[in-house]
C-alpha cells in the first residue's frame, strides 16, 4: 500500500509542525546545557540543591518531555483525519512551551502560566480524533457569527488564503530582522554579516516559486534548453538554499548568541524567525495553492 495514498492531502502541514516541535525541544536542550555550565551543575545530577534558577530551567525542559509523547500521539491521529486544523493547533501548544520556558526561566514558578494558552492546541488534538465529534476541528469549514451561519467555501478561495497567508509571513520574516537591527546597529550586538541568511532564504523563496508544479511533472515547459530536468534541479537548489539559511540562522542563534551568553539574544532570535517566517511562506504559496484554479 502506498503511504502517499493513506495520508490525507495536506498532511504536509503537519509536518511543518513537528518540525516546530524539535526546533523547541532543541532550544530548551541548548537552554539546559548552558545554565549547566553557568551555575556549575555537573552530570549526572538533574537539579541543584543551591540554584533555583537552574531548576526552573531544567524543570522547564523536563515538563516539556514529559508530555511531548502524548502530545505527538494525539498529533497525528487527529492529523489524519483533520490536517489542517490538527496543524495549526499543535503550533500553537509548541509556541505556548515557548512562553511557559521564557517564564519559568525567570526564578518564579508561577511565571510558567503564561504558557497555558497552549491547552487549546493540547485538548484539540484529543476533541478531534473521534470523527464523530467534530469539536474544535472543523472551525474553516464554518464560521458562525451571533445567529447566522457563513459556510465558506475554501476551495475555491484557496488559492487566495495560501497567497495572503505566504505574504504575511514573508513580511512578519522582514519586519523582525528590520526591527532588530534598528534597536542594535552596532557591530558588536548584531554582526551585519548575518543578514546574509535572510537574503539567501529570500532568493530561494523566489526559486522556489519560479517553477510551477506542472514543470516539474513534466506536464508543461518540456522544450527548451532546460525542460522538465532543468525544472528540477532548479526546485532542488531553492530547497537546498531554503534549509541551508534555516539551518544557517539555527546556528547562529545557538553558537552566536546562547552558548556564548551574550547580553543581548533578541538578535540571534529574529534571525532565526525571519528566516522561519520565510522558510514556511516559501512552502505555504509553494504548496498551498493549487494550479486547478489558475485557469
Amino acid at each position: 500500500m502506498d503511504m502517499l495514498t493513506v495520508l490525507p492531502s495536506n498532511f504536509g502541514y503537519v509536518i511543518f509542525t513537528y518540525l516546530y516541535s524539535w526546533v523547541m525541544l532543541a532550544y530548551l536542550a541548548v537552554k539546559v546545557g548552558t545554565a549547566r555550565k553557568k551555575y556549575d551543575v555537573k552530570y549526572p545530577d538533574m537539579y541543584s540543591d543551591k540554584e533555583q534558577v537552574f531548576n526552573c530551567i531544567q524543570r522547564a525542559h523536563q515538563n516539556t518531555l514529559e508530555i511531548y509523547p502524548q502530545w505527538l500521539v494525539f498529533q497525528t491521529i487527529a492529523a489524519l483525519v483533520y490536517p489542517l486544523s490538527a496543524s495549526v493547533l499543535g503550533a500553537i501548544w509548541v509556541t505556548s512551551r515557548f512562553s511557559y520556558a521564557w517564564g519559568y526561566y525567570t526564578g518564579d514558578p508561577a511565571k510558567r502560566m503564561h504558557g497555558t494558552y497552549g491547552y487549546i492546541g493540547s485538548l484539540g488534538g484529543p476533541h478531534q480524533k473521534n470523527p464523530k465529534k467534530r469539536v474544535m476541528s472543523g472551525f474553516l469549514d464554518g464560521i458562525r457569527c451571533g445567529d447566522c451561519e457563513c459556510n465558506v467555501d475554501w476551495g475555491e478561495r484557496r488559492n487566495t488564503i495560501a497567497s495572503i497567508a505566504a505574504g504575511v509571513l514573508f513580511f512578519t520574516g522582514w519586519w523582525i530582522i528590520i526591527d532588530a537591527a534598528v534597536n542594535y546597529p552596532s557591530e558588536g550586538e548584531f554582526h551585519h554579516a548575518y543578514h546574509t541568511c535572510g537574503v539567501i532564504a529570500t532568493l530561494a523563496f523566489l526559486m522556489i516559486n519560479a517553477v510551477s508544479n506542472g514543470q516539474v511533472r513534466g506536464d508543461s515547459y518540456s522544450e527548451g534548453c532546460m525542460g522538465q530536468t532543468g525544472a528540477r534541479v532548479w526546485l532542488f537548489i531553492g530547497f537546498m538554499l531554503a534549509f541551508g539559511s534555516l539551518i544557517a540562522s539555527m546556528w547562529i542563534l545557538f553558537g552566536g548568541f546562547v552558548v556564548p551568553q551574550k547580553p543581548v539574544v533578541y538578535p540571534g532570535i529574529a534571525i532565526f524567525f525571519q528566516n522561519a517566517f520565510i522558510f514556511f511562506g516559501g512552502l505555504v504559496f509553494k504548496f498551498g495553492r493549487t494550479e486547478d484554479l489558475w485557469q
